[in-house]
């Protein structure tokens, strides 16, 4: 059966292609000073981002500490070659860190996109975001979901900004992210670390926007599949041009289809707009100091592409094939220190397999657990996975512990089967639409019974957890005409991430595969 894919469909595909050199900064210029591609100034330095008991990498600190003097800085990187053609918005994004001391005055903290034409010779634009208010909305959402309920937002997290191109001429963006007024009190945990610099280029917007002389309707608030491949529930595939899926009279699958992340973007979960929950989550790095799937330690950082592996093959399932690795940086594991609670296991790659409902239905005799769940009404172990792959279990460690307070600063440590896990929302997981908390959460993972977990926003500056119209049930869920029963993390409040299964899990899960 043929399919017409339409403009607004094609532009629905995420453009994958990083335009942004050196994002990872491991790479030095000529004097083997600087970052290759990239210019810093001020209170901005090269240097490894993070603390002794981290995974560090390389990537730049600002430090909003000068004595006798405010301080400033920035990190800059001009990109050429934008040819219009394959887009018009530019999504500027990157992965960064606010520790508790960094701070600004008068909001100067932003991240920018100027425009050039002529090979970046000639200045005619700029957009900016200015994300120190993020920084504070974070301080006050977050605190409790760190250790002990304290500085839970000191966290890698993701900062987005997305544009269109004001004029045709543009062939050239510079992307900076500069702070003024730098009034941090001492140099202790007075710096913000980032990493991670991504510039993507898109016909459409991601965020709703129209171009003011374009009659076509935004894409990603377009709630129709038609010309989508329908594999169950709210998912659906989009074929690439020329490739071909076999379908059955209906339209709807007829054999096998794997996804990974090369065509993670064609992957939709539809629920207010479609969206691509697995885009940029699906690879990792399997560090020095994890170990293999053969339980060898890794001596030295190596590029994991199938991290996340998903099919689907019409049987109303999913299977999601993990091997666990987080792709945001850890605590070192084992733990010996003591400031991840003294965890004696290791962060390793598994082989797994999970199967999810694509459909997933309520259970009548479903039953939420008690506070140190006494009634086993959730298992131990795996009760869910994130979108990066990595496993979501239940509040409790071992003896019925609550283990929200002995995690790293990604909200994860390792089981003692050495299983890399969340307990609580993991403010560090990223997903294709970034949570500014601005509107409802993006979704972040699934529960085993195939409902969807979002993130802990349910409006612009609302959390789920405070509803008092529609609250979460003892399952940490709750509906709505839109998601349908949906689960929401919920930072501070137990229990964390899912109360138990509202629906009927796929308890088995297959090890070694």
């Amino acid at each position: 059966m043929n399919f017409t894919i339409t403009l607004a469909l094609l532009a629905l595909q995420a453009t994958s292609v990083n335009l942004a050199t050196n994002p990872f900064f491991d790479q030095a210029d000529g004097t083997g000073q600087l970052p290759q591609s990239y210019s810093l100034t001020g209170n901005a330095r090269w240097a490894w981002v993070g603390y002794s008991d981290e995974t560090r990498t390389h990537g730049v600190s600002l430090n909003a500490y000068a004595p006798g003097g405010q301080a400033t800085g920035e990190v800059s990187q001009m990109v050429r070659g934008i040819d219009q053609a394959k887009g018009k918005w530019l999504t500027f994004s990157f992965r960064g860190r606010a520790e508790d001391g960094f701070t600004v005055a008068n909001d100067q903290f932003q991240m920018k996109i100027d425009f050039y034409a002529k090979a970046g010779g000639n200045y005619i634009d700029s957009a900016q975001r200015l994300i120190y208010r993020e920084v504070l909305r974070d301080r006050k959402d977050f605190a409790v979901n760190g250790n002990d309920h304290k500085s839970g937002a000191a966290a890698w997290r993701t900062y987005q900004i997305e544009e269109l191109i004001p004029f045709s001429e543009v062939d050239s963006v510079k992307l900076t992210v500069q702070f003024k007024n730098g009034n941090a009190g001492s140099d202790k945990s007075s710096k913000f670390f980032l990493q991670d610099f991504s510039l993507t280029q898109r016909i459409h917007s991601t965020d709703g926007k129209v171009e003011p002389s374009s009659r076509i309707v935004s894409n990603s608030r377009i709630r129709s599949a038609d010309g989508m491949i329908p594999l169950g529930g709210r998912w659906f595939y989009l074929p690439a041009s020329g490739e071909r899926v076999p379908v059955d009279s209906t339209g709807h699958l007829k054999s096998s289809i794997k996804v990974d992340f090369q065509n993670a973007d064609r992957l939709f979960y539809r629920d207010d707009k479609l969206e691509n929950p697995f885009a940029k989550n699906m690879t990792a790095w399997l560090r020095k100091g994890y170990l293999d799937t053969s339980g060898a330690l890794v001596t030295e950082d190596r590029f994991l592409p199938e991290n996340v592996v998903i099919e689907f093959d019409g049987s109303k399932r999913m299977r999601m094939h993990v091997r666990n690795i987080p792709n945001h940086p850890t605590a070192v594991f084992p733990d010996t220190v003591g400031t991840q609670g003294y965890n004696p296991s290791y962060i390793q790659a598994h082989s797994d397999v999970y199967i999810l409902p694509v459909e997933p239905n309520r259970n009548p005799s479903a039953v939420a657990m008690t506070d140190r769940d006494s009634n086993g009404a959730l298992n131990m172990g795996p009760v869910g996975l994130a979108v990066n792959g990595v496993v979501f279990y239940n509040p409790f460690d071992a003896n019925m512990i609550d283990a929200s307070n002995i995690m790293d600063r990604c909200c994860g440590h390792p089981s003692p089967d050495n299983r890399y896990h969340y307990h609580k929302y993991p403010i560090c997981v990223n997903t294709p639409f970034v949570d500014k908390g601005e509107a409802h959460s993006p979704v972040i993972g699934f529960a085993l019974d195939g409902f969807p977990v979002y993130g802990p926003y349910e409006s612009a500056g609302v959390m789920a957890k405070d509803l008092k119209e529609n609250p979460l049930d003892a399952f940490n869920a709750h509906y709505d005409k839109v998601r349908g029963w949906h689960y929401h993390a919920t930072p501070g409040k137990f229990p964390y991430i899912i109360g138990g299964y509202m629906g009927v899990a796929e308890r088995h899960r297959m090890y070694g595969r």
